[in-house]
């Protein structure tokens, strides 16, 4: 019997291509939208279900007969800023509700690790958004403490700069520190979310997508 994922933030930019790439590995798929949509934007077999990941009870039903939580719920023009934060703190209560363990979720490198070794544009970049918009990094930080402190079997990814870009080959290249890619089709990032679903390794880890 497959395992059953329940992907977060599935109809955003980055959620469509984890969706489908979970669909072509052969799992069982449960896609969160926030609205559904018109026409189906994902492949035959997938469920859908509405609702915010800020609605605790919500969160709560999605993810009691789930194997596996993916997290990819991102900042879009007019969300809550502590969307990650509040988000996934419903999820790892609803998680440890119903013994789901295995958790997986989606951040910038602006998250630092003491061992990170960000390159010059790295920080550049990390400083320019923390100018711009330092919410956003201070929600993905305390999002991380609160995946940390769990107890689960959890890892974040994490990333730079996302880019629409096509991935021909999937091969990747994870470290704990970096130095990060520049940027990171947003299919490869399903690609290697999903790759590392089974991957004990990369338990209680964050790791960067690196060069």
């Amino acid at each position: 019997m497959s395992k059953k994922v329940v992907v977060f933030g599935a109809d955003g930019r980055t959620g469509r291509p984890v969706v489908e790439e979970l669909v072509q590995a052969g799992y069982e798929v449960v896609a969160s939208v926030y609205q559904m949509p018109r026409d189906n934007i994902f492949p035959s077999g997938v469920h859908m279900e509405e609702g915010s990941v800020l609605d605790p009870d919500y969160v709560e039903g999605v993810v009691s007969n789930a194997d596996v939580v993916i997290s990819v719920v991102g900042h879009i023009k007019g969300t809550d800023p502590r969307m990650q934060t509040k988000g996934i703190k419903n999820i790892v209560e609803a998680m440890r509700k119903h013994g789901v363990r295995r958790l997986l979720s989606l951040t910038g490198t602006g998250v630092r690790q003491e061992r990170d070794k960000p390159s010059i544009i790295d920080r550049i970049l990390n400083i320019i958004i923390k100018k711009i918009d330092p919410q956003r990094i201070q929600d993905g930080i305390d999002h991380a403490k609160i995946v940390q402190n769990s107890g689960l079997d959890w890892t974040i990814l994490r990333v730079l700069k996302l880019t629409k870009g096509n991935v021909e080959e999937k091969k990747y290249t994870l470290t704990e520190g970096g130095p990060a890619e520049f940027s990171t089709p947003r299919k490869k990032v399903a690609h290697i979310l999903v790759d590392t679903i089974d991957k004990p390794e990369w338990f209680k880890k964050m790791p960067v997508s690196s060069t």
